[in-house]
C-alpha cells in the first residue's frame, strides 16, 4: 500500500525541473517509452521477450508490464493477453482499446480527507463511451463520460462528482489531465492542458471544484473497474503523488511532460 500525505510541497524553479520526481510525494510514475515489456506478439499466441530497455518492441506487441519509475515498485501489469494493451511503434507508446487495462501491483489507498494528485497524459481515440483514467470499482474511479464533456469521479461511494464543459475534448490529440484533492477537506478539481483546435492551458474543467472527502482506492490503469469503462487511446505518462501539487508545480509538470513525449 502506498503512503499517504496531505501537505503542499515545493519544487525547483521552472527552468530546473529534471523529472516528475523533483516534487516530493511521487509514488507512481509510468513513463513514456520506458520500462515497457511484452510477452506476446500481435498474433496473441507467439511468446516473445520484448522490452523498451532491449529496444526490440514491435508494433502490436501485447504489453504485460510497465515499470514504475518512482522507486516505489508499484508496476502496472497485465497477465491476461486478451486484456493487454498494445505497443504502437510509430509513437513508441502504449495503446489501450476496448476492454484493455493494467493492474497496479499494489493498490493506491488514500484515507478520508487526504490530499493527492493524479496525472494522466494521453490521447482519446474515441469519446463515444465512458473511459477510465484510473479506477478500482463502481464506487472508486476517475473517468471521462460518453461524449467527452463530463469528467466524473466517484470516491469511496455511489455519489458522483461531475465536472462539465460545453465543448468536448478532441480525439487523437494529446492532453495532460490532472485530478487534485487539496486543502485537507476533500476539495476536488480537474485540470486539462493541451488540445488542437480548442487549446486548453491548465484549464479548470467545468470551471468549478467539488467536494468528496471519502477514502479512495485505485488498482487499475486505463479502466474504471477491470473490464468496465476502459480507456481508448494512447497513454504516455501516468503519475500519482500522495500530496496536492501547487499551481506552480502543476504548471511546471505540464510543461515538462509536453517536452518529454
Amino acid at each position: 500500500m502506498l503512503g499517504l500525505g496531505n501537505s503542499l510541497v515545493s519544487g525547483p524553479g521552472s527552468f530546473g525541473m529534471s523529472s516528475p520526481l523533483d516534487f516530493s510525494g511521487c509514488k507512481l510514475w509510468l513513463r513514456h517509452n520506458t520500462g515497457v515489456s511484452a510477452d506476446l506478439a500481435s498474433d496473441g499466441s507467439t511468446v516473445i521477450d520484448h522490452s523498451t530497455d532491449a529496444g526490440n518492441m514491435a508494433d502490436g506487441d501485447k504489453i504485460d508490464g510497465w515499470a514504475d519509475q518512482s522507486g516505489e515498485d508499484n508496476h502496472a501489469v497485465q497477465d491476461t493477453g486478451t486484456d493487454a494493451p498494445l505497443w504502437v511503434a510509430a509513437s513508441n507508446s502504449v495503446n489501450f482499446a476496448s476492454s484493455k487495462y493494467m493492474d497496479l501491483s499494489s493498490s493506491i489507498s488514500e484515507s478520508s480527507n487526504s490530499d493527492f494528485t493524479f496525472v494522466f497524459r494521453g490521447t482519446a481515440s474515441s469519446i463515444s463511451t465512458n473511459m477510465g483514467f484510473f479506477g478500482n470499482s463502481s464506487t472508486d474511479f476517475w473517468r471521462i463520460n460518453n461524449g467527452g464533456k463530463v469528467m466524473r469521479t466517484k470516491i469511496g461511494g455511489s455519489t458522483a462528482s461531475d465536472f462539465t464543459e460545453s465543448v468536448a475534448l478532441e480525439t487523437d490529440v494529446l492532453y495532460t489531465f490532472t485530478l487534485t484533492r487539496s486543502g485537507g477537506d476533500g476539495t476536488l478539481e480537474v485540470r486539462v492542458d493541451g488540445g488542437s483546435s480548442t487549446v486548453r492551458s491548465d484549464h479548470q474543467w467545468g470551471s468549478t471544484t467539488r467536494t468528496d472527502a471519502d477514502t479512495f482506492t485505485v488498482s487499475n490503469l486505463g479502466s474504471a473497474a477491470d473490464d468496465s469503462g476502459g480507456w481508448r487511446g494512447r497513454v504516455k505518462h501516468a503519475i500519482y503523488y500522495d500530496v496536492a501539487l501547487t499551481t506552480d508545480q502543476r504548471n511546471q509538470l505540464q510543461d515538462w511532460l509536453k517536452n518529454n513525449d
